[in-house]
């Protein structure tokens, strides 16, 4: 073993020359390791790559197949002629995990671009507040918004290794399991169920961020507020029909009232907040009042509120609902309230304001310019 705990060069590109099959095999996987802990540039690194691309061709598919598969978690250009080999091999399994690797080098070369185009729209904006305000004003801004991001990136680590650690030990569970003959089929389906509800809990969080963190080309025009809210409603009755809730939505809002909106964004805003609105009834006794939704013209705004009679929160909550990834649902997300805040405020130059009382029920108001600019 080298110093560092890796394995020699040599001895590595001496086994995956090994005549035995199965030895070849394992250490493909060993150097899959040695190449992802080395990281790019390393000494010997071309050698090893080399080593795998000529694997590529070895007799055995489950060779193959793993060499695929480095390529899919090791990005070096040595492997682009090996996997449009393995695209068209003759056993399925290969050309399945030749064509998972390509994608997963499409999306590094994607990300790299988008990471591009960010900086250099970053670097636009920082340029003019520079213009406008100084060369100080610019540090600032980039300050707060580096520690923005770092805010951002951390929850998210919090919020997916939280699903990622007990997804581990349902993985493993089930790898000890199957070898174990007194295990029932429907204890080793129990296991996989639970697995297949974690790995999709990470994609509502991955989902959930996109949508939050997505560049928008708004599309404003005069739309009725009402269409948008019945709308918006209509998409809440619908999802609140397949979860067994029942609470209604009485939209009052005169019919003539219009703003000038992106109405895609907005429904999107107030199916947030409506569902929010339904879900606070979760759990209570006895007949409630209905989510009431009334607007009003006020000047040049449109007024909107949203009161429902559920549970209510206490001051700290209301605070808490506006935080990224902060709430109290078993399968939310904490980023339906933050959406429709930046959405209302951000997008249409409006305020979201949210009141509560605990026992009584919430109250949000959502104050929009009828009139752009």
């Amino acid at each position: 073993m080298g110093t560092d705990g890796r394995m020699p060069v040599e001895a590595l590109l001496g086994e995956l020359a090994n005549p035995k099959w199965s030895m070849v095999l394992e250490s493909v996987m060993q150097a899959e390791r040695w190449l992802v802990e080395a990281g790019p540039g390393a000494s010997g690194s071309i050698r090893v790559v080399e080593a795998l691309v000529e694997c590529s061709k070895h007799a055995k598919w489950e060779v193959r197949r793993a060499v695929a598969q480095v390529a899919g978690q090791v990005q070096h250009s040595a492997f682009e002629s090996a996997l449009a080999r393995l695209a068209t091999d003759d056993n399925s399994r290969v050309r399945q995990a030749a064509d998972q690797a390509a994608g997963r080098r499409r999306d590094w070369k994607n990300s790299s671009l988008l990471g591009r185009q960010h900086e250099e729209n970053i670097n636009s904006k920082l340029e003019d507040v520079e213009a406008r305000f100084g060369l100080r004003a610019r540090d600032a801004v980039r300050r707060a918004s580096e520690e923005i991001a770092n805010t951002y990136a951390r929850e998210l680590y919090h919020e997916v290794i939280k699903v990622l650690t007990p997804l581990s030990m349902s993985a493993d569970r089930l790898g000890e399991r199957v070898s174990d003959h007194a295990v029932t089929r429907a204890d080793l389906l129990d296991d996989v169920a639970r697995i297949q509800r974690r790995t999709q809990r990470i994609r509502t969080i991955v989902d959930a961020m996109r949508a939050f963190t997505a560049p928008q080309s708004p599309c404003y025009a005069h739309e009725t507020l009402k269409d948008i809210v019945d709308e918006a409603a209509a998409l809440v009755r619908d999802s609140n029909r397949m979860n067994g809730i029942s609470i209604g939505i009485d939209v009052r809002i005169p019919p003539p009232l219009a703003v000038e909106v992106d109405r895609g964004r907005l429904v999107q805003a107030f199916t947030n907040v409506l569902c929010n609105a339904t879900e606070a009834y979760d759990g209570l006794l006895g007949r409630r009042a209905p989510v009431i939704v009334e607007g009003i013209e006020e000047g040049t705004r449109a007024i909107l509120t949203i009161q429902d009679a559920g549970c209510g929160m206490t001051e700290e909550a209301v605070k808490d609902a506006a935080t990224l990834f902060t709430t109290n649902k078993r399968n939310g997300t904490g980023f339906g309230l933050p959406l429709a805040i930046k959405i209302v405020e951000s997008e249409h130059g409006g305020q979201l304001l949210m009141t509560s009382e605990r026992g009584v029920g919430t109250r949000v108001e959502v104050r929009l310019p009828r009139l752009r600019g």
